[in-house]
């Protein structure tokens, strides 16, 4: 590791997990960027409209918001010459999400405040957005209905938006951003997922334009089948992945452009890195963070530099990411994870520790373990398991 301080103020660090990343430092997910690039446009000038829906699925810190913020900057920035949108975007609580009222209540009251437009037609968006927003009093619509309810019909709500204010002002296709939709209770009398479906779908049979983009962890659609499984077939499914090591290079390289680094990390190191966090993007980010924390403002970063660093690194994760992880798990379950862990096996069924089936979906709902064909299970990432080990 060389040391050099003919530029102090070279010390910038741009790697935060806490935060998707932003349009500057996307990178990586080219075959999912490819399809939506080619299918919003065709989704745009459809007529009558048949536009595509897009679930983004993953495990914890794979880069699920990220991605469909990236959608969103597309079909805003990249493709705005080509089509004239809208996106919408609402991130969803288990709070927002007991009821399908309470996540109508919250989505309709934010449309205002979230939603974004192409340059052409942001003039005119502004000023019809503006015509529908007075509607709402204290979070409630207040359209006009034939019966009296206390609750927002968001079928209605954005029917009018759509052929009142939204096509009036020359929109093509308006992009609703639904993230982490695996908050919505999973009730066999009152699916709120079947819901979803059915109001846009019907909101396309009346002309309007309305596009899916939803997150969800990976095992959302698996846990629905049963009661919601047109669900399934009404998006395009993207599983995504950790980073490959290209991927890694690239999602380093471009933070440290960004932020006028000019720091030369060796290809020894990119390889040790994506050995250590598997290519969890989360992690990876982590990873970074910490180890330009401990090296400061160097030129070039070397493997026997990363090693030195790598015991403070791990240490670190242990303390603020795994151990946050070991609290939402009960006690029981935490005593799996633990048995699971000094089992020696990255595979593992229920019946190789002799535990009932549904403390493992208990913990894959909690995103401490990963579903795998043939009712095995593994822990959400080796790293967490050595730490699971020292317990």
């Amino acid at each position: 590791m060389e040391n050099h301080n003919h530029n102090k103020n070279n010390n910038l660090n741009p790697f935060s997990p806490q935060q998707p990343a932003q349009p500057e430092y996307f990178a990586g997910r080219k075959v999912e960027l490819d399809y939506f690039l080619k299918t919003a446009i065709n989704s745009a000038k459809l007529n009558p409209p048949a536009p595509l829906n897009y679930a983004i699925l993953g495990s914890w810190g794979l880069g699920k918001t990220s991605l469909s913020y990236e959608f969103r900057d597309i079909a805003l920035g990249e493709l705005q010459r080509k089509i004239n949108c809208v996106c919408i975007q609402c991130s969803l609580s288990p709070q927002t999400c007991k009821t399908w009222d309470s996540f109508t209540v919250n989505f309709l009251a934010n449309v205002g405040s979230t939603l974004n437009a192409t340059s052409k037609i942001r003039v005119k968006i502004g000023a019809e957005i503006r015509k529908w927003q007075p509607q709402f009093n204290v979070g409630f619509f207040a359209a006009q209905r034939t019966t009296q309810t206390s609750q927002p019909d968001l079928f209605t709500a954005l029917k009018s938006l759509w052929h009142k204010h939204l096509e009036p002002a020359g929109t093509e296709i308006a992009f609703i951003l639904l993230d982490d939709l695996h908050y919505f209770p999973i009730r066999p009398d009152e699916s709120a997922y079947l819901t979803l479906r059915s109001t846009f779908q019907e909101l396309v049979n009346q002309k309007c334009n309305y596009s899916l983009i939803i997150t969800a962890h990976s095992g959302l659609f698996t846990e629905i089948a049963d009661i919601a499984e047109p669900m399934l077939r009404f998006f395009k499914p993207f599983e995504l992945k950790p980073f490959t090591i290209e991927e890694i290079k690239e999602a380093v390289q471009r933070r440290l452009s960004t932020a006028r680094r000019s720091m030369v990390i060796n290809d020894e190191v990119f390889e040790e890195v994506a050995n250590k966090t598997g290519g969890h993007p989360y992690l990876l980010m982590y990873t970074m963070y910490e180890m330009l924390e401990i090296v400061g403002s160097v030129d070039r970063v070397g493997l026997s530099a990363f090693t030195k660093c790598w015991p403070k690194i791990q240490e670190s994760l242990g303390k603020t990411i795994f151990r946050q992880k070991v609290r939402t798990a009960s006690e029981k379950e935490r005593d799996l994870l633990v048995k699971i862990a000094k089992f020696g096996e990255e595979f593992i069924s229920p019946s190789d520790v002799k535990e009932p089936n549904e403390l493992f979906s208990r913990l894959e709902k909690k995103e401490l373990l990963i579903r795998h064909e043939r009712g095995k299970y593994s822990l959400f990432h080796p790293l967490f398991s050595e730490y699971l080990k020292k317990q």
